[in-house]
Parts: structure tokens; sequence; C-alpha cells
């Protein structure tokens, strides 16, 4: 059975597009949010309207991740490089039942082009802080991992908005591969909605690419 219910956590720039990406889908769409007036001031009464429920309140907080996961299929995060939330997340996840976690980690965690080499160590010519990465999105993905759910974690490059979804996204996925240096926000929540919604890419690290 496909999954019908979603649970978003965090809707800054990533976060924005999977609602608006799980609306287009026919998706039961609940948030789970810091601060309802930053939700209000980034999303338009409209998308607003659509969503079945609002939840204010800290994303690491048990009490609050159990309130809004009852009912729920997917949860999908909208914030990466936090192994704190990662870990409260899985945590959640595992103890109420929900059938997967999706977790945006970064490309310094997949392997190189070749297949062989990881990644990070291609790309430490941009500086010290892909290492840094490296070691933050790696503990998130052990976070999770070591709860034994049913996760897929999305390992983009950099991302930002661009206004619109590549409609050759899909053609660009690899497992556990860089697919390229950079992909849209939009692109990024079609490939994590894709993910959520099936069963492809269970237990994987996937990438993807957008042209720019």
């Amino acid at each position: 059975m496909q999954p019908k219910n979603i649970l978003i956590v965090g809707v800054g720039g990533l976060g924005q597009s999977l609602v608006q990406e799980s609306l287009l889908r026919g998706l039961s769409v609940s948030v789970l949010v810091r601060n309802r007036s930053k939700l209000e001031a980034v999303l338009d009464a409209a998308t607003l309207s659509k969503l079945t429920k609002i939840f204010v309140g800290d994303g690491t907080d048990a009490k609050t991740l159990d309130e809004a996961m009852q009912g729920i299929d997917v949860v999908l995060s909208g914030r990466g490089a936090d192994p704190t939330l990662a870990k409260a997340l899985a945590v959640a996840v595992k103890r109420n039942g929900v059938g997967k976690l999706t977790w945006p980690g970064g490309t310094t965690n997949v392997m190189a082009e070749d297949g062989i080499t990881p990644n990070y160590k291609q790309l430490k010519h941009l500086g010290s802080w892909v290492e840094g990465a490296y070691k933050v999105h790696g503990a998130s993905i052990a976070a999770i991992q070591n709860e034994h759910i049913n996760y897929v974690i999305f390992c983009p490059g950099r991302m930002q908005s661009v206004g619109k979804r590549n409609p050759d996204v899909a053609s660009t996925i690899r497992i556990n591969r860089d697919a390229g240096p950079f992909v849209s926000y939009e692109d990024a929540a079609w490939v994590i909605l894709e993910a959520a919604t099936t069963s492809t890419y269970d237990h994987q690290l996937i990438s993807a690419a957008t042209q720019v």
C-alpha cells in the first residue's frame, strides 16, 4: 500500500519544497515546526489551508514527536547535518511504528564516481569543511542506521531553489554514488518523495543532480 500520511519536520528551504511536492502527489501532509509564525511567512495561505495538521515544538522532544507521528506512514526531515535530531527522529519512528524515515545527508558521504573512493576524499580540494561535513553527516546517518528502521538517505551536493523541477531528474539518481555537485530543492523534493512513497530506495543512500 502506498503511504498516504506524511509528516515533514522542518520547513526551511528544502522543507517548503517537500510540502509542495507532497501536496502535488495528493498526500495528507502534516508539519512539525519550531515557530508557526515563520511557517506562515514562507507558505502562502492556500498551501497552509491544505495541511492536515501543524505541530509546533522541538523536533528532538519525545512527547512532541509521539504526538506528531500518530497515524503517520513516513517522516521526512527537512534538516540534515544534525545527529541529535537524526537520533531523535529515528528512535521516535521506531517507537511509533512509522514505516520509514527519509533524511537529507551530504554528497560527502556517498562513494565517488569510481565506486571505490569515499567521495569526501575526492572533494578535499574544496576546503577543510569537506571532512567536517563528512563526519557530521556520517554521525547523522549512523544514528539512523543504528536504530534498524526503514530509511532512505538522500545525499545531494549544494541545494537551492531554482523555481522549477527538472523533468529529467529521475535519470540522474544514483545508489551510494555521487551524481553531481548540485541539486535544486525542487528536484531534491521529488527524489525524496519518490523514495518515501515507494520501496525502490529503501535502506539506501541515494544521490541526484540538476543541470544548472
